[in-house]
């Protein structure tokens, strides 16, 4: 199964998507474009099915303000897309590991490792 991936920002969306087992960077949207954005994004990838996104927490398992938000927008995003699935993944460190080194594609690159995470999850499941 192919899984696309979403790491939500108040400015930013990173979006990743996956062939096989391998999550790949896609694409940085700014927030206020995002929903026509999936609009023509699920056209084009109709193969996937499931969407992944952040949920922030801090270090220790704990709620941000930010979580509350992302809640929120997935409950938006199963209303516009019911044909889409959207699951929650902890997102702890994706921004951190995205920092090294890929300061311009530091949102999708979040969303790359969201959605890598998600899958070596699944596996070990």
């Amino acid at each position: 199964m192919n899984y696309g991936a979403l790491d939500v920002g108040d400015k930013r969306v990173g979006i990743a998507i996956s062939e096989q087992n391998i999550a790949f960077s896609h694409k940085t949207v700014p927030r206020v474009e995002i929903i026509s954005f999936l609009k023509k994004f699920f056209g084009e990838y109709q193969n996937i099915e499931t969407m992944i996104v952040g949920l922030p927490f801090d270090l220790y398992g704990k709620d941000m303000k930010q979580l509350d938000k992302t809640q929120k927008f997935i409950k938006k995003l199963e209303s516009i897309f019911p044909e889409i699935e959207f699951i929650g993944h902890d997102e702890r460190f994706s921004s951190f590991v995205a920092d090294e080194g890929f300061s311009t594609h530091r949102d999708d690159i979040a969303a790359q490792c969201i959605l890598q995470s998600y899958i070596d999850t699944k596996k070990l499941k």
